[in-house]
């Protein structure tokens, strides 16, 4: 990864710690190029049951985070309901 992309990946993480609240985690995130002008990122969350792997590919780098933005917040809202439903309190 180019020093842009470090620090992109350093910025999302960053808006990333809000919206998945006290309870989860972003243990990492990783962003590559694989072909065509195309980027990927993979951010992996640690929730209360097992880490979950959110995965965005697109043609830009801010439409991919966008999507994985908005995702942090359903994983969130996703975590809160299945401890509810399994009865499980960490």
């Amino acid at each position: 990864m180019s020093d842009a992309d470090d620090r992109f990946v350093e910025s999302l993480a960053a808006e990333m710690a809000p919206l998945v609240g006290p309870r989860l985690r972003v243990l990492a995130i990783d962003m590559d190029r694989p072909a065509n002008d195309r980027v990927r990122i993979v951010v992996t969350l640690e929730t209360s049951a097992t880490p979950l792997v959110l995965t965005e590919e697109s043609d830009s780098v801010t439409e991919a985070a966008s999507r994985l933005l908005a995702r942090a917040a359903e994983a969130r809202l996703a975590d809160a309901f299945r401890e509810m439903i399994d009865g499980e309190s960490v």
